[in-house]
């Protein structure tokens, strides 16, 4: 990084092909730092519970023995390590079948060539007896002569588990063909294959849990290893595309976890993922976006020269009328259209199609007004009719809606006929002066207005409309705005398309002088996770199979992020919007990746010629994002029409300790203002991401707070944590009178704020806190405090309270969702979740399970409090829940203590819960130890008067 404090910097080709090469490997070598290590476990690898396999990288030793020279034998090689006799590199930077990591090792040719020069041992832990089968992935390296690889293609392993290398394995044959591999023919040279050898390795029910040791020598040198499996399902596939179809299954296999013995080092080191990404992933997540754009360009071209024109167009057409909310396809068009250096000749057949949509959109858009007694308040109206306008936009931008052609002159008649005879005037939008109170259908509206106002500014035709624009975009941009209270809303639609009416008008002045707009632009980006997922509250939007969740904030999400960065020029709207669109362009299981959408307009809105984006060193990661309601219209629920008497109110509390894809990421919603919003979440966990896995993320978007990871308080009448109302979604229609009449308070009304906030407490940990005096009933109160760690670990401490004046009769306790395709294992206090899988920007990395395992522990209870794992009896989703609580006595106060820790070494859960300390100062004061390592325990404190404190402490 330097000296220099600048967040971008502009890089040479030449610079790309220096850095490039430092990309592979790099991030498992961070994760090599110490923790646990040493030579007596060096090398040692432990069979996760539930897996069927063991498997672990060759390089990964615990002991290697020189039996002559000090470097004959096998040793350990990088890419670009040297380059042999033969002129290869060893390793080659590219390959078609790299080695996993960037590592293997090698049969070294450097030195003396004779056999058995060096024995290679591993350590092994199994959790399951059986006959495993042994895999191994190797290529080959000439070390001299062309004729074949006769002299470089085996090893020598030992036969059973405790004994000496005396077995002879080695072969030929590739896996991509049926040619054998030949260094001048057919050449391996570092493309490295997997291969089952016909021979079983025994465990035994006496073996397991014990340490058992195998070993390797070398043979002929030029032979190189890269990874090891030892499965008991003895038909995996080895073979590669060009040989069978499809690919290995072997690579599928994460690694087992290494460097750790078993029941000490459960939880993950603190440096296990980075904190911020390294210049090579970002350039590398760069060129991968820009050989997207170029491929998408590359296309264009092709088809346009081949003579495809208007199959392009009509492309075009069908998206244009299938979006009806952003219009990517209509700016896209546009620019490719007016802009010299791309299809300028396409302009008289655009024409041509817009005049003729556009009349059909005309047709459909008088017959819904006029279906609806020529009422227009309602995006049915709404959106035939933008629809319409938007093609006379379209040949505004051409320059052909004022031409003097029959086609033109015919088309702004009718347009002009339309507008005068159903828009001008219209209530409630295009009346007089009109001011929002920040709906989307509202601003949807606007863009009507916004657009007529754009193609007749300087006509004297339809003041009303005219009138109501200048208002609603004095209303936004100056007098106070907020949007739909969901990701996606503010995406896609109501502040998407104010930031699309400011390029269409030339504002964008007005835009960055906002501090209405400037607000929601940075919610946006601070409300899209470390991984480029997005986080979800309100009415959020999800894909979900087999229980995986994959959040989406819509498909215009960077094109906002863009604009965000071309209007306030901050990096770190650009670094989000590259990042999570690499996200969405990944599959994640079985869930698609999105195909790209281009979205062009303006020219230069991807910033291409940008490189190396980042957040500003001095960018934070957890903050609470801001809100403003009115202080008096609509019961504080919404802002008032052109409302300037506002106030700021709670929102999100955003923890994190990196911006690294694999940092943890958590989001608990506070808000309750503006439409789409969850009233009823106050306090609980809605997103908890670590390593790119959901853990206790909540499912799909139910209103209610006994449906959401937080603090909950139930009446007694009713079986902990259900209650016996309809349960509806965010902003649906429901019964609320029903839900007051069982709960007994009004969601919206039911709390009152103290405090809030979140912050960074240390390298590796971030603090959030909610103080709410009323929390659902009079008399009760409840404080949740969270310190999320960097490997993952979240503490939350939260104390409910019922003051002396309180009367009722209910249950007051803390909840966590347990979906049951994860649910492995139960405790009295606890469930461990597994195989929650990781969602990156990027492809994991082979060497790493694909899952993550995951403990939700209620590790100390106050007297009287019960733990217990159930189902909510009148929750529409196949879901448990754990939960602690107890009954409210007036004036009394207690404290419950919850962990969710991801978990490193998933082997004996009921040790680790034993081995958590949950140290009671008082009513409210805490301290909690959790093992760290042999040495090192983590300790959170909290505490009334000072807060919240982390430290890594001494076991001695």
């Amino acid at each position: 990084m330097g000296d220099s404090i600048s967040t971008l910097r502009y890089l040479t080709p030449i610079f790309f092909l220096i850095l490039l090469p430092c990309i592979f490997g790099q991030a498992l070598a961070e994760e090599a730092d110490d923790f646990d290590k040493g030579t007596s476990t060096q090398g040692t690898f432990v069979q996760g519970i539930d897996e069927s396999y063991i498997a672990f990288e060759a390089e990964d030793y615990h002991l290697i023995t020189r039996h002559h020279g000090e470097n004959d034998g096998f040793n350990v090689v990088d890419i670009n390590e040297f380059n042999s006799e033969f002129g290869s590199d060893v390793l080659p930077e590219s390959s078609e079948f790299p080695a996993s990591g960037g590592r293997a090792l090698l049969a070294d040719m450097r030195y003396n060539t004779n056999e058995k020069r060096s024995t290679v041992e591993y350590q092994l832990v199994f959790n399951t007896p059986g006959t495993y089968q042994m895999y191994f992935r190797s290529s080959l390296f000439e070390r001299g002569g062309t004729d074949s690889y006769g002299g470089e293609d085996s090893f020598y392993v030992a036969s059973s588990f405790g004994e000496e290398p005396d077995k002879k394995l080695g072969t030929r044959m590739p896996q991509d063909s049926d040619i054998e591999s030949n260094p001048v023919t057919n050449p391996q040279e570092g493309k490295f294959f997997w291969y089952r050898i016909n021979h079983n390795f025994v465990v035994t029910e006496q073996d397991v849990g014990k340490t058992l040791s195998f070993k390797i020598q070398d043979r002929e040198k030029g032979f190189a290893l890269d990874r090891l499996v030892f499965s008991l399902n003895h038909k995996l596939d080895v073979e590669e595309v060009g040989k069978d179809g499809d690919g290995n299954e072997l690579d599928k296999l994460g690694n087992s976890v290494g460097n750790v013995a078993p029941k000490t080092s459960y939880v993950f080191p603190m440096n296990y993922v980075p904190y911020r990404e390294s210049d090579n992933e970002i350039i590398l997540r760069e060129r991968e976006l820009q050989a997207v754009y170029d491929e998408y360009f590359s296309y264009l071209e092709k088809q346009n020269s081949a003579g495809n024109a208007s199959h392009i167009i009509d492309g075009f057409i069908t998206k244009i009328n299938a979006q009806g909310d952003a219009k990517s396809a209509l700016r896209t068009l546009i620019m490719l259209t007016i802009e010299a250096a791309y299809y300028p000749e396409w302009k008289d057949e655009v024409i041509r199609r817009f005049q003729q949509e556009g009349e059909l959109a005309r047709l459909r858009a008088v017959q819904i007004i006029e279906e609806s007694d020529g009422k227009i308040n309602d995006l049915k109206q709404v959106t035939p009719i933008r629809h319409y306008i938007d093609y006379a936009w379209g040949l505004y931008e051409l320059n052909a809606l004022d031409i003097d052609t029959p086609e033109a002159v015919t088309f702004k008649e009718k347009l002009e006929s339309f507008i005068a005879t159903y828009i001008e005037g219209t209530q409630p939008y295009y009346d007089n002066a009109y001011y929002t109170t920040g709906y989307n259908k509202e601003v949807f509206a606007m863009d009507v207005a916004s657009t007529i106002s754009l193609l007749y500014q300087d006509s004297l035709l339809f003041p009303k409309v005219k009138e109501a624009f200048d208002a609603f975009w004095q209303n936004v941009t100056q007098m106070s705005y907020d949007g739909d209270n969901s990701p996606h809303y503010d995406a896609n639609t109501g502040f998407h398309i104010i930031l699309n009416m400011a390029l269409r008008h030339g504002l964008e002045a007005d835009v960055i002088d906002s501090e209405h707009l400037l607000r929601m632009m940075d919610r946006m980006a601070r409300t899209v996770m470390s991984s480029g997922q997005s986080a979800k509250w309100g009415k959020s939007m999800e894909t979900i199979s087999a229980g995986q969740i994959r959040i989406s904030a819509g498909g215009s999400l960077p094109w906002d992020l863009k604009m965000g960065y071309r209007l306030w020029q901050n990096p770190y709207y650009l670094y989000v919007a590259r990042k999570y669109e690499a996200f969405y362009r990944q599959q994640h299981g079985k869930i698609a990746a999105k195909t790209y959408e281009a979205d062009l307009w303006p020219l230069g809105i991807d910033a291409s010629d940008v490189v190396l984006v980042e957040p500003a060193p001095v960018d934070i990661t957890s903050r609470a994002t801001q809100r403003i309601t009115s202080c008096c219209e609509y019961n504080g629920l919404l802002l008032g029409r052109g409302d300037t008497n506002y106030v700021d109110v709670q929102d999100k509390l955003v923890l994190s300790t990196g911006h690294h894809p694999r940092a943890p990421y958590m989001l608990m919603d506070l808000s309750y203002t503006q439409h789409k919003s969850a009233k009823d979440h106050r306090s609980g966990i809605d997103v908890h991401n670590y390593n790119g896995a959901h853990t206790v993320t909540r499912k799909k978007r139910w209103s209610e707070a006994n449906k959401n990871n937080g603090i909950y308080i139930n009446p007694t009448a009713f079986s902990y944590p259900s209650a016996p109302y309809p349960s509806k979604e965010v902003s649906a229609p429901g019964d609320i009178e029903r839900f007051k009449q069982v709960m007994g308070y009004d969601p919206a009304h039911g709390y009152t704020i103290e405090g809030y906030g979140a912050m960074g407490i240390a390298k590796d940990a971030a603090y959030g806190y909610v103080d709410y005096r009323r929390y659902q009933y009079n008399g009760v109160e409840a404080k949740r405090q969270i310190v999320m760690l960097h490997n993952g670990i979240t503490v939350v401490s939260d104390t409910i309270a019922a003051t002396t004046t309180y009367w009722g009769s209910h249950n007051g306790g803390v909840l966590y969702q347990i979906l049951p395709e994860f649910k492995s294992d139960i405790g009295e206090n606890w469930v461990l979740l597994r195989g929650q899988q990781r969602m990156l920007p990027f492809t994991p990395m082979v060497a790493e399970k694909a899952g993550l395992d995951t403990l939700v522990v209620f590790p100390s209870a106050s007297e009287g409090t019960k733990v217990k794992l159930t189902t909510n009896s009148f929750d529409p989703e196949q879901r448990e829940w754990l939960s602690a609580y107890k009954p409210l006595q007036a004036g009394e106060r207690f404290t419950l203590i919850s962990l969710v820790i991801p978990l490193l070494n998933a082997n004996n859960i009921t040790s680790l819960v034993r081995s958590i300390e949950v140290e009671r100062h008082n009513e409210t004061d805490t301290t909690v130890r959790i093992p760290y390592s042999k040495q090192q325990l983590i300790q959170v404190s909290f505490n009334e008067q000072q807060g919240a404190g982390y430290e890594l402490i001494s076991t001695q």
